[in-house]
C-alpha cells in the first residue's frame, strides 16, 4: 500500500511551491517588461537617428548614384557624411536604399545597387516608411530585433528621405547594437541566484512552521489514540492547550471529550457497582427465604414428623415479594437515571404541580406529618417538562417527609417565591434534624445514600433535571431543618 505524504511534508509542499511558482512567474513578467521597455526605447532612440540623418540627405544626389559609382565624389561625401553620424551617435551600421531594398550608400560593405535581404523581414514596416499616411518627416518605423553575424542582438531604425518629386524613392536605415540586453541578461541571472536563495530561506521557513504545526498535531493525534484505547486518565498536556489557536482550541476539545468520557466511565462504574450493591441484598435476602420456605414444605419424615407452620410460610413468601417489589424498584431507578429522555417542555401551573406533589408526600407520610403549600405573591407559570418537574419535587418532598417522620410535630412546605421578573423559586422545607455535616457533601454524588433501601440516585437524578432546565439547585440545612431552594426562568 503506496504511503500517504506526511502533513509536514504536505504544508511544505503548500507554502513552497506557490512562493516559488509566483517568483518565477514575477521573474519572467518583469524580465518581459523590462525586455519590452528597453526595445522600446532602443526603437524610439533609433528612428530619431534615422529622421535627423535623412533631413541631411539630398534625395536628387542619391538618384545620381548608379552601380559603380562607388568612387564617385558625391558617393564618397555621402559615405563620409553617414559615417561621421555612425561614430556620433555609436551605431553599428547607416545606410540609404531604395524602394526595391537595394542599397545606394552603406557605411559597411554593401556596394550600390546590392540587394539587402535582411530588409525583406521589415516588410510591413518599410512600406509605411514609403506610402504610409502623412508627412514625409514624421514617418518613422523600427525593425524587431535580429541577430547579426557575430551573433549579437541589434535593431534597426527606418526613416524616408523626403523629394521635391512627392513620392518617396530612397530611405536610410540605422542600426543599432542592443547590448542593453546583456545587461537584461545579467539581471536575470541575479534574479535567478535571489530566487535560488528566497526558495532555501522559503524551505527552511517552510520545514519551521511546518513542524511547529505538525508536531502538535502529531502529540494530539497520540493523545487521541489514546483515549480511544479506553486511558482516560491522561490528560493533554497542558502546552498544547493554552494559546487561541486552532490547534489549541482542539486540544481544548480532546481534553473537554476526555474529560466527558471519564466523567461518564466513572459514572458508568459507580452505576454499575451500586447496581451489584443494590440487586445483591435482595437477591440475598430472596435466597434466605427461599431456603426456609423450602425446609417448610419438605415432606414428612421420621415417627413423629411435625405439621408444616402455613403463617410462618406465608411471611417467607410475603418477605420474597417485598424484596423483588424492591428489586424492581432499583431497576427501574437506574433505568431511569440511565436514560433519561431529553425535558419536552411547555407552560406548567406550579400552583397545580405543588398540590400534586403535596397529595403525593401526604399519602407517604401516613398522617404523622403535615405538609403545606404556600405562594408568595403571583404565581407564574413555568415552561418545563411538567413529568420531569414534578418528579424532582416529589422527589424532595419524598425525602423531606422520611426525614419529619418520628417527630412529634413534623412539617413540610411547599412554597414558590417569584425573585424578579424572568426568575421563580421553589423551595422545598422540613423541620427535620437536618443532613449530617459528613453527608452534606457527598448527597449530590450517584448512588451515595444513608438510608437502608436508598439507592442514592434521588438527589442527583434532581440536580440534572434542574441543569436540563437552565435551573440551580441549592442546600441549606441544621439542626432545625433543611430547605432546598430551586431556581428557574420564569415563562417565555
Amino acid at each position: 500500500m503506496m504511503r500517504r505524504p506526511s502533513l509536514s511534508l504536505k504544508l511544505i509542499l503548500a507554502m513552497l511551491v506557490p512562493s516559488l511558482i509566483a517568483f518565477v512567474a514575477f521573474g519572467l513578467l518583469t524580465r518581459q517588461a523590462a525586455a519590452r521597455a528597453v526595445e522600446a526605447e532602443l526603437g524610439r532612440r533609433l528612428q530619431t537617428v534615422a529622421q535627423l540623418t535623412a533631413r541631411q540627405i539630398s534625395d536628387e544626389s542619391v538618384a545620381l548614384l548608379q552601380p559603380g559609382d562607388e568612387d564617385s565624389r558625391t558617393h564618397r561625401n555621402l559615405k563620409r557624411r553617414l559615417g561621421d553620424i555612425r561614430e556620433t551617435a555609436a551605431l553599428a551600421r547607416i545606410y540609404v536604399f531604395a524602394l526595391d531594398h537595394t542599397a545606394r550608400v552603406d557605411t559597411g560593405t554593401a556596394a550600390i545597387g546590392e540587394r539587402l535581404y535582411r530588409l525583406d523581414g521589415s516588410r510591413s514596416e518599410l512600406a509605411q516608411i514609403f506610402a504610409g499616411p502623412g508627412p514625409v518627416p514624421s514617418r518613422a518605423a523600427a525593425s524587431v530585433l535580429f541577430h547579426g553575424h557575430d551573433g549579437k542582438l541589434y535593431k534597426s531604425g527606418f526613416a524616408p528621405i523626403p523629394s521635391e518629386l512627392g513620392a518617396v524613392r530612397f530611405a536610410v536605415g540605422v542600426d543599432g547594437s542592443a547590448a542593453l540586453y546583456a545587461d537584461l541578461i545579467g539581471m536575470q541571472r541575479t534574479l535567478l541566484g535571489i530566487g535560488a536563495i528566497a526558495a532555501l530561506l522559503l524551505t527552511g521557513l517552510a520545514v519551521l512552521l511546518g513542524r511547529r504545526v505538525s508536531e502538535p498535531l502529531r502529540r494530539l493525534s497520540e493523545g487521541a489514540q489514546v483515549v480511544g484505547k479506553g486511558v482516560l486518565d491522561r490528560p493533554v498536556p497542558l502546552a498544547l492547550r493554552s494559546g487561541h489557536d486552532e490547534v489549541a482550541v482542539l486540544a481544548q476539545t480532546l481534553e473537554t471529550m476526555r474529560e466527558g468520557l471519564l466523567a461518564r466511565d466513572e459514572r458508568m462504574q459507580m452505576m454499575l457497582a451500586g447496581i451489584a450493591h443494590e440487586v445483591r441484598n435482595p437477591l440475598g435476602g430472596m435466597e434466605l427465604f427461599a431456603g426456609l420456605l423450602r425446609e417448610e414444605l419438605q415432606p414428612p419424615s421420621g415417627p413423629s414428623p411435625l405439621p408444616m407452620d402455613l403463617e410462618q410460610a406465608r411471611g417467607y413468601v410475603g418477605r420474597i415479594e417485598r424484596e423483588l417489589q424492591h428489586l424492581q424498584k432499583v431497576v427501574a431507578d437506574f433505568l431511569l437515571y440511565a436514560r433519561r429522555p431529553p425535558p419536552e417542555r411547555q407552560a406548567v401551573d406550579l400552583r397545580a404541580l405543588l398540590h400534586e406533589v403535596k397529595e403525593s408526600a401526604l399519602g407517604a407520610a401516613g398522617g404523622s406529618v403535615q405538609v403545606e403549600v404556600t405562594a408568595v405573591g403571583p404565581c407564574p407559570s413555568v415552561f418545563a417538562d411538567p413529568q420531569q418537574l414534578r418528579r424532582a419535587i416529589d422527589n424532595l418532598a419524598q425525602n423531606a417527609v422520611q426525614a419529619c417522620l418520628g417527630r412529634p410535630s413534623g412539617q413540610v412546605t411547599l412554597s414558590i417565591e417569584s425573585s424578579s421578573p424572568d426568575k421563580l423559586r421553589i423551595v422545598v422545607a422540613d423541620n427535620g434534624p437536618g443532613i449530617p455535616d459528613e453527608a452534606l457533601p457527598k448527597i449530590w454524588t450517584p448512588f451515595f445514600t444513608t438510608r437502608a433501601q436508598g439507592t442514592g440516585l434521588g438527589l442527583p437524578f434532581v440536580r440534572e433535571i434542574i441543569s436540563d432546565h437552565q435551573g440551580q439547585i441549592t442546600v441549606e440545612t441544621g439542626p432545625h431543618g433543611t430547605q432546598f431552594v430551586i431556581e428557574l426562568p420564569g415563562s417565555p
